[in-house]
């Protein structure tokens, strides 16, 4: 069962281990706090502050223009478990944080959402106090009127609140937000809105299976759901995609982080005028530089990505399943102008 699964999903060894940080031309290693973090989202508020949230630890840290690095929220305050999807509402000065808890009081996994004053930090609200029992809460958008749409990772749902609601409820479900696979229950994960604020464009993953993502067009008026046909611009990128965890729309552009990274990491992608075809490419020049990585925004002219090492605590298939991570959790930047070459 579904449920069952997630208790085993983040179960994992604390073991130390001695990393590194380092700086060349093109590359910048930029370590975070604490040896529980995994990292997992990432966003840059408007005052070009980065944040980071950590799903071991429920932190959020602040990475500053000078990549001075300092807890916005302490491991564990304000009842944060697993910090995933992080949002500003610059307009409202809140940021919106997604709260996964393995084991609610029903016994049951569960999501919340816990929404801070983007200047102090101070707790504001939380809604669904007692938890969406059940829900994986894994992405969030925020629109211009701050509605937020929340992706469910466990279901073939998107969830909606705004700022007066006492509990997130569902605002689409349809089929194609699922991969159908019972032994990879978990699927829907990306997510955003087009800068025509049109649509919704969601992602769904198959994490083992290269090739087998899939993009998905919800109409936010109508609620219509269409799969988004796929292209490849240089003939393997829509064979290496697995499905995106973070992404967002830079200069018309989608950038996604291909949840099967070893593929291809970074991948980018061009729409036609409705959304209903997508065009990707591998943005590959430091694919070697990432280790699981999970998400990723732009400061100053460079893509700042977040290295999760979630291979450590969820399965990929690749033997690191309950091995220690290497400390210390990094964020690695990138000239943008290099790597859209």
């Amino acid at each position: 069962m579904k449920k069952n699964l997630l208790f085993a999903l983040l179960i994992f060894l604390f073991t130390p281990n001695i990393g590194f940080s380092q700086t060349n031309d093109q590359v910048q290693y930029i370590p975070l706090q604490g040896d529980h973090l995994f990292p997992e989202s990432i966003l840059k508020l408007p005052n070009n502050d980065i944040l980071v949230g950590g799903i071991g630890d429920g932190s959020i840290q602040k990475l500053d223009i000078n990549n001075n690095v300092s807890y916005f929220k302490n491991p564990g305050e304000d009842g944060l478990k697993s910090t995933l999807g992080i949002a500003a509402d610059q307009k409202r000065n809140r940021l919106w944080v997604l709260n996964l808890n393995l084991k609610t009081a029903s016994g049951y996994p569960g999501s919340n959402i816990k929404i801070f004053d983007l200047t102090t930090g101070k707790l504001i609200k939380t809604i669904s106090e007692n938890y969406v029992v059940g829900a994986f809460f894994n992405e969030i958008i925020l629109d211009d009127n701050g509605v937020a749409y929340i992706s469910n990772t466990i279901g073939p749902d998107i969830y909606t609140a705004n700022f007066d609601s006492s509990e997130a409820k569902v605002f689409v479900k349809n089929d194609l937000l699922t991969n159908s696979d019972p032994n990879q229950p978990l699927a829907l994960n990306g997510l955003t809105i087009t800068p025509n604020k049109k649509y919704l464009i969601a992602s769904v993953m198959h994490r083992f299976m290269p090739g087998k993502g899939r993009l998905v067009r919800i109409n936010i008026a109508t609620k219509e759901v269409d799969a988004i046909v796929i292209k490849d611009e240089d003939d393997t990128a829509a064979r290496a995609f697995a499905g995106s965890d973070n992404m967002w729309f830079y200069n018309q552009q989608l950038f996604m982080i291909n949840v099967y990274s070893k593929a291809g990491a970074i991948i980018t992608a061009k729409f036609n005028k409705d959304y209903s075809i997508v065009t990707l490419k591998i943005r590959s020049k430091f694919q070697s530089i990432y280790d699981r990585p999970t998400g990723s925004t732009i400061r100053g002219g460079k893509l700042y990505t977040v290295n999760s090492q979630l291979n450590h605590i969820v399965d990929d298939k690749d033997g690191k399943l309950n091995t220690p991570p290497v400390l210390p959790f990094n964020i690695v930047s990138v000239s943008l102008n290099e790597l859209m070459k």
